[in-house]
């Protein structure tokens, strides 16, 4: 068969075959690169000093900011945003013209924009479909247009939005069992709204597995942060109710609405009831509790590493995930991280894929100032949950991430290896 390349297109048997996009668009932004700092040595401007060349030219200053940055780029992708459009490059051009560049770099820059436009057309069709595919594809801040843009689409679609979505987990060594650890979990909804009529809306789940995703059968003894005494008819302590759905009522604000907890095969589910739609029935939630000398601290024939999870089942404006560990356990001082997309909120691995996610842990510190300005009196919750565990927050190092618009549904997956037992 006989194979040729012709002006960075493969030709088979007299058909021309584009190269695939990745490796179109770098090259065509690197050309586009390439003529940018050859045409500003011809003519003596410093891609350095972009206000210099503002002024010496008579250029827009948010053009020779852009071409500086283009320049500058070494990710072909990173630099896409920054090519100004066909106005803007001939302003460009028609004022180095003025300035006496040579018609040689001046054509090679043309020559240079317009493959570029051609590599646009051959495989997005245009310029803003262009920035979606590098979004998607995780160039730059992977998924930050395309999150934005689900956060309002979902919104609409679902009826519902939050501003933010909370998780908190506490892991300590237990005070009489060091080999087995007490946790706590707080999570979270911030300025929850409608914007129609939802009937009812899954908020919180719970769930205890191993390794395989078979449940956890060990006792668990959770105890609430706030305990919530909910009496039967008779004005008595309801045993099936008493603590669930673990709801902080002191940390609750605004309209809250009925909350329904259920249970569906090992799968402890929390949804909320209507209410009114828009500012009028805008409310905030929290729920709490404590498991003392819940799991082992080290590995066992089920279980070979730890694993806390956010899941986002409400579209939200930011995602705040905590994670305070004790100074003894050093072995969760840098947990792997990753987003997980999900069909039907399954938390087994069916019907899951990767999600792009640039953002990572950010460790404050131990005894760090934990309030934030994203969520009201979050401090005082966190403070909570460390008095019902029995513990001082300086001993805690805590571990922050915060992603904005996080994808829904999805969930953000911290895990860390378990340690063998001595």
């Amino acid at each position: 068969m006989l194979t040729t390349r012709l002006e960075g297109c493969q030709v088979t048997q007299g058909t021309i075959t584009e190269p695939k996009f990745d490796e179109h668009c770098r090259r065509s932004v690197h050309a586009i690169r390439g003529a940018l700092l050859d045409l500003y040595r011809a003519v003596g401007a410093d891609p350095a000093k972009p206000q210099d060349v503002s002024r010496r030219y008579r250029l827009n200053k948010n053009l020779t900011w852009k071409v500086a940055r283009i320049i500058g780029a070494e990710d072909a992708f990173e630099a896409v945003r920054l090519i100004p459009g066909p106005g803007g490059l001939d302003i460009l051009l028609d004022a180095m013209s003025r300035a006496g560049a040579p018609q040689e770099n001046l054509g090679r820059l043309r020559e240079a924009i317009d493959e570029f436009d051609r590599m646009i057309e051959v495989h997005t069709g245009d310029r803003s479909q262009l920035e979606l595919v590098l979004d998607s594809m995780g160039a730059g801040r992977p998924m930050e247009l395309s999150r934005k843009l689900a956060f309002r689409g979902e919104s609409g679609i679902w009826g519902i939005q939050a501003g933010v979505r909370v998780t908190a987990h506490f892991l300590a060594p237990n005070a009489e069992q060091p080999g087995v650890l007490d946790l706590a979990m707080l999570g979270g909804l911030t300025r929850v709204k409608r914007l129609r009529a939802v009937e009812r809306w899954p908020i919180f789940q719970l769930r205890n597995y191993n390794d395989d995703g078979s449940p956890d059968e060990r006792h668990i003894r959770r105890v609430a942060i706030e305990p919530n005494k909910q009496l039967n008819p008779e004005g008595e302590q309801n045993p099936d109710l008493s603590g669930d759905p673990w709801l902080m009522r002191s940390f609750c604000s605004g309209a809250l609405p009925d909350i329904y907890p259920t249970r569906r095969g090992d799968v402890t589910l929390y949804e909320i009831g209507d209410g009114p739609v828009g500012l009028t029935g805008e409310f905030s939630c929290f729920f709490g509790f404590a498991d003392p000398a819940s799991v082992s601290r080290y590995r066992d024939a089920s279980n070979t590493v730890g694993e806390l999870i956010s899941s986002v089942s409400v579209p939200a404006e930011a995602l705040l995930f905590d994670l305070f560990v004790h100074e003894s356990l050093t072995e969760v001082n840098e947990p792997s991280l990753a987003m997980i997309g999900t069909l039907g909120g399954s938390v087994d691995t069916v019907g899951t894929m990767p999600l792009p996610m640039p953002e990572r842990f950010k460790d404050l510190g131990l005894g760090a100032m934990i309030d934030t300005p994203l969520v009201e009196r979050y401090g005082d919750a966190v403070s909570a949950a460390m008095a019902q565990l029995g513990r001082d927050a300086s001993q805690f190092r805590c571990l922050r991430l915060v992603i904005d618009h996080p994808p829904m549904s999805s969930r953000v997956i911290v895990r860390y290896t378990l340690p063998e037992r001595p």
